[in-house]
């Protein structure tokens, strides 16, 4: 399981005409740290396993995880515009990040493509189901647009997800 211990940050909103009310504002904001962290978590993990992957498909998965790394660069991108615009701040420190990790950090050493596959399966699935779980409290707090940036990036996500697995079950 690639998750750990969740500490929440304090939310502080700055002041902004934005038209959603300042309470429902909270609540997204809220939803959305976690994903934010676990974003850029996930990006850094994905450059490793596109860094360090060794065996026989290497150059397919080399530009696989790489473009999923970019991928949810942008991602993480759009979600913190979007907190900035509903008047969050987002986590923009490596202090700050790691102050509220979301992903279990991968294990050094590792070279062989089926780990790497295997890890960056879990890590997506894991961080695909924090998005998930965090799109119930934006729907619930009256934010179609914060809620259709997350479905565009869940569906980005889950197409690399199925990409990479793919990898594992041709060996079935």
């Amino acid at each position: 399981m690639p998750a750990i211990a969740k500490k929440k940050p304090t939310i502080v909103l700055q002041r902004t005409r934005h038209p959603l009310p300042e309470s429902n504002r909270s609540e997204v904001v809220r939803a959305l740290q976690p994903i934010q962290t676990g974003s850029i978590e996930l990006y850094l993990q994905l450059k490793n396993a596109h860094w360090n992957v060794r065996g026989h498909a290497f150059g397919s998965l080399h530009a696989l995880f790489d473009a999923t790394a970019n991928e949810v660069l942008e991602f993480v991108d759009n979600l913190a515009e979007r907190m900035a615009i509903v008047g969050g701040e987002p986590l923009s420190t490596v202090q700050k990040l790691a102050s509220v990790p979301q992903l279990a950090d991968a294990p050094l050493g590792m070279k062989n493509q089926d780990e790497f596959i295997k890890l960056i399966v879990d890590r997506i699935s894991y961080f695909a189901g924090m998005v998930r779980d965090s799109l119930s409290t934006i729907e619930r707090n009256n934010d179609p647009v914060t809620t259709d940036a997350c479905l565009r990036g869940l569906a980005s996500i889950e197409k690399k997800l199925w990409m990479i697995e793919s990898h594992l079950q041709s060996k079935a």
